[in-house]
Parts: C-alpha cells; structure tokens; sequence
C-alpha cells in the first residue's frame, strides 16, 4: 500500500527556466527582466563616497570659478567704460572747436560709426 501512495502522487517537474510545467502561462520572476541581471542596492560606503565627490567641489574649483566671475565683471566693467567715452566724444559740443579740431573730431567719430557698424 505504501507503494501506491508514493506512485500517485503528483511531482511537478520544472523546466530550464524555473517555471512550473503544470501551469505554462505563470513565469517567474527571473523571466520578466531577463534582459538584464539583477541589482543590489548601493552599500553604505558607496553611497558615502558617491555623496563626496559630487557634492563638494574642492578648493581649486571654487577659486577658478570665483576667478572667472571676477573676470567676467571686469570685462563687463570695462565695455561700460568704452562706451561712455564713445558717447561723451559723439556728443562733444562742436560749436567752439577750431576748424582743425573740428576735423579730427569729425574723423573720430566716423571711425567710431564704421566700428559699430562691424560689430
């Protein structure tokens, strides 16, 4: 009798891939992302390190990047000081100036229209 027990009851096989062969449609979990492997969590010291190096920029950065705003101004500073000595000599009063200094201001500031006109 014992022999009968043991022959009748069921013993499911599996395939290759994991999944039962009584029911064909279940599939494992294993099978749905397949096409990539699985993934552990970042450990501790990783996490750490990662948080380090992207977050804190180092000392040379930060004097580069402070260097270069103080460059940027600058270069702004002296635009803005160009262009109010073009102004103050476009609108120099002409009215007293001799004939030859009439002429050079004359020359000045068609030079200065052509630079314009080319920038």
């Amino acid at each position: 009798m014992g022999e009968f027990i043991g022959s009748s009851s069921k013993i499911t096989k599996t395939s290759t891939s994991g999944a039962s062969s009584e029911n064909p449609d279940t599939h494992s979990s294993y099978e749905f992302n397949s096409s990539s492997p699985m993934e552990r969590p970042m450990g501790q010291k990783a996490a750490k390190r990662k948080g380090k190096t992207n977050n804190i920029p180092t000392a040379t950065e930060d004097a580069r990047n402070k260097r270069t705003t103080t460059m940027e101004r600058l270069a702004q500073c002296k635009e803005d000081e160009i262009e109010v000595k073009v102004m103050q000599i476009m609108m120099k009063d002409t009215s007293t100036m001799s004939d030859s200094q009439r002429d050079i201001h004359e020359k000045y500031c068609n030079k200065i229209k052509k630079n314009m006109e080319c920038s």
